[in-house]
């Protein structure tokens, strides 16, 4: 289980909410995982991360356009990665169906990525964005 920790937040009030939720859903993930239960809870995952990583990176994107960010184009590079390594997970959920692996992989990718990339990335584009409405 991943505990929402005060330097999760990177200071932008929307985006932070929005993190917190992607973490709401991991931790329900991992849960289930814990319980035997991540390969019943892998399609309901895949299917919420698509729609809302989609939105939400919208919304950080439009955010650091807004902006004028200098690392605008390298963010969203590791946004879209994001999103496709998260379509092959779910590609292979339909070609091969539900295994440990495949719930390996996603628990992986949710936890690796989203964690470093809130720590660094978003930390980084908060700070500007703070310090330009300053």
């Amino acid at each position: 289980m991943i505990a929402w920790r005060d330097e999760l937040n990177i200071g932008v009030d929307a985006v932070d909410k929005q993190h917190q939720e992607l973490v709401r859903m991991l931790n329900d993930f991992l849960e289930a995982c814990t319980q035997q239960k991540g390969k019943e809870k892998l399609e309901e995952t895949l299917d919420f991360l698509i729609s809302y990583t989609v939105k939400h990176f919208n919304d950080e994107e439009a955010l650091m356009k807004g902006a004028g960010y200098p690392h605008y184009i390298e963010h969203k590079a590791e946004h879209d990665q994001f999103v496709k390594e998260v379509a092959a997970i779910q590609q292979q959920l339909k070609e091969k169906g539900a295994s440990v692996l495949t719930t390996i992989k996603l628990n992986r990718a949710l936890v690796d990525w989203l964690i470093n990339h809130i720590q660094k990335n978003d930390q980084q584009m908060g700070e500007y964005l703070k310090a330009k409405k300053a």
